[in-house]
């Protein structure tokens, strides 16, 4: 028997979207339970058409009868997410012994459905229209702050349930420092502005980083842009099902270390309802590309005190290459 408590696990197995709430799996029994504040949307849900039927089990006072009645023999449990108080606290509950999940939910996730296909290319559409509205709004003495929340705005009006992520918005050497923490830094004429966004659109999720050079570059700045450019166009080339990520990771790298550059981070990293999801696009993964996978490509260098280039896509995994989602100019 599997207890699933994950949110975005239970989202994606039976689109419950509240606070609270687990499921108990056994074959092609399935149990789902919450709390009268998500009775009625629960209830709808079982009637509808899920990823895995189930049955509504209200959380009341007889909840620990119905619960015992059906949770039998080893519980596999979330490992991933669950925390040592809350382990504990179903033990008590629970005479079960618990072990960790053999074949998590993750494993589903990993090859999007035509639906989340859809979903996935539409958020990624809110996003670039997004960022093509704020790049109207660039102009020296605008803090990073402002942008970032104008990206918020700006996507709940087109569409958007949410954001993805906290929005990076990096002016000057800030572009330097790969996960920037937005300030009330003002922006100036000469310098470049990376912005790492992502948008969510019925769940799923968008990944889309550009770097802008001012308008009159240097020359450093030109060369770094190109060189790491080459290196996502050479990475994304090689892009395909059965190919192992850490290869793609290494023709990125590679690319950049003829000249002493290179990216402390991974190449990139599977994306749908949670923005970072397996495969791990890294030097030390073991993960092998599957057609249906939905990924980003990202590789960056940062030049500490000086000014950063990373540019970013998502796409999908194909047979022959990448279905790449990102149409933005680059």
């Amino acid at each position: 028997m599997r207890l699933v408590t994950h949110l975005q696990n239970l989202r994606y197995l039976i689109g419950f979207t509240g606070t609270s709430g687990f499921m108990l799996m056994e074959g092609k029994k399935n149990w789902f339970f919450t709390d009268f504040r998500y009775k009625g949307f629960a209830e709808e849900l079982e009637k509808s058409k899920t990823r895995v039927p189930f049955r509504f089990v209200e959380v009341n006072k007889n909840f620990e009868q119905e619960l015992e009645k059906r949770a039998k023999g080893r519980i596999e449990f979330e490992s991933r997410h669950m925390a040592v108080d809350e382990l504990k606290a179903w033990k008590k509950r629970l005479k079960n012994s618990f072990v960790p999940m053999k074949h998590p939910i993750e494993e589903l996730r990993l090859i999007k459905d035509r639906d989340e296909i859809k979903k996935l290319k539409k958020s990624q559409e809110i996003n670039e229209e997004t960022l093509k509205r704020v790049l109207k709004l660039l102009r020296p003495g605008i803090t990073e702050l402002e942008i970032a929340w104008r990206i918020k705005v700006i996507g709940h009006d087109l569409g958007a349930e949410d954001i993805s992520f906290e929005p990076i918005v990096a002016f000057g050497p800030h572009s330097a420092v790969p996960h920037h923490q937005n300030s009330a830094t003002k922006l100036k004429p000469n310098n470049v502005v990376l912005i790492d966004m992502g948008m969510k659109f019925q769940g799923y999720c968008s990944d889309m980083t550009r770097t802008f050079l001012p308008k009159k570059p240097t020359t450093e700045q030109i060369k770094i842009y190109e060189k790491v450019l080459r290196a996502q166009t050479l990475a994304i080339e090689a892009l395909k099902a059965g190919v192992k990520c850490a290869k793609l990771d290494e023709i990125a790298r590679k690319s950049m270390e003829k000249d002493a550059h290179s990216f402390g981070h991974s190449l990139g990293h599977g994306i749908g309802l949670d923005v970072h999801e397996a495969p791990n696009l890294s030097s030390h993964s073991k993960d092998i590309l599957k057609k249906g996978m939905v990924v980003t490509v990202e590789p960056g260098i940062y030049l500490p005190g000086k000014f950063g280039v990373r540019i970013e896509d998502m796409g999908l995994v194909t047979k022959t290459g990448y279905d790449n989602f990102t149409q933005f100019e680059k």
